[in-house]
């Protein structure tokens, strides 16, 4: 049973690995598209966080939340992908299977939220270009046009699913201890970058005295969010 656990989670990685470098390289060999994504992806970002305002006061929620968003979206985490993408044989071999779990999901769901990125940020293009401003009616029309309130949920149970995934891995026995040594290694085995996430993501949550709250709270702030872009009027101009 731990080897098929194993071996799901090394195929749903090499797969979401691939898939998001594919992606990367529509806009990074586009210097258009790549100015046009970066500027997408900040102002998303500073569309985003007021929702989750509220959850940034309890202890070692702000990091959390900070963990989940900033791992998902920008031009930054190419190079970061690319690396993952390359360490992947040594990856799959040499990581324990509550971490490689744990991989496994934040791969699936960064190349998944790149796609629907991607492609909210091409509609709003004018000319090839991102307009000077981006209007929360265009940015809803835009939205509607690429995804679903029910894709985007996918996206948020996927999140929970890292969620759990990390809190398995706080809960392992010495896990924390595992991760340190494991820092020299991973970078001399081309994988530092995933090193640093697991670990980070290991040290966020563990800083959190309740995950499951946290993970509820979560999710329902995503469901009030997307029930915002997809479902309510589209305001207007």
């Amino acid at each position: 049973m731990a080897r098929s656990v194993r071996q799901s989670a090394a195929d749903k990685f090499r797969r979401a690995a691939a898939r998001s470098n594919r992606l990367h390289a529509e806009y990074l060999d586009d210097r258009d598209l790549y100015e046009s994504y970066d500027r997408f992806t900040r102002w998303q970002l500073d569309f985003m966080l007021p929702f989750f305002s509220d959850l940034l006061e309890p202890e070692g929620y702000a990091e959390a939340v900070d963990f989940i968003v900033s791992d998902l979206a920008g031009v930054g985490i190419s190079a970061r992908d690319r690396e993952i993408e390359r360490a992947t044989p040594v990856i799959v071999r040499s990581l324990p299977t509550h971490p490689l779990e744990a991989a496994a999901a934040a791969v699936e769901l960064n190349a998944r939220a790149l796609e629907i990125n991607l492609g909210i940020c091409r509609k709003l293009l004018v000319g090839g270009k991102l307009p000077p401003d981006i209007t929360e009616t265009d940015y809803f029309i835009a939205c509607r046009k690429v995804s679903s309130y029910e894709e985007c949920m996918d996206l948020v149970h996927l999140t929970a699913d890292l969620g759990e995934t990390l809190k398995k891995l706080v809960r392992v026995p010495l896990i924390g201890g595992l991760l340190r040594t494991m820092r020299k290694p991973a970078h001399a085995a081309g994988f530092g970058a995933l090193q640093e996430f697991l670990e980070t993501g290991y040290l966020t949550f563990r800083r959190i005295s309740d995950i499951d709250r946290f993970l509820d709270l979560l999710r329902g702030r995503m469901d009030h969010v997307f029930e915002r872009i997809y479902r309510s009027p589209i305001p207007e101009q």
